[in-house]
């Protein structure tokens, strides 16, 4: 995953993810999620044994890219 994922997800205030363009990621050994439009993702929420609102808190935060 890379941070330009940051650029399809809107940071909620509840610390949750929304996703605001269909995206595709790539975990693991080669495992896929699909992520819907509006769909929306929570920390601790596990998506293919993978936490995606933890690594988009890490990743797009730090970066300032939060949408």
């Amino acid at each position: 995953m890379t941070p330009d994922l940051c650029e399809a997800f809107r940071r909620n205030s509840d610390g949750s993810w929304t996703c605001t363009r269909p995206s595709t990621i790539t975990v693991g050994a080669g495992g896929t999620i699909i992520i819907e439009i509006d769909q929306t993702v929570r920390p601790g929420e596990l998506l293919g044994d993978y936490d995606l609102a933890a690594y988009l808190e890490q990743t797009c935060t730090r970066n300032g890219n939060a949408g």
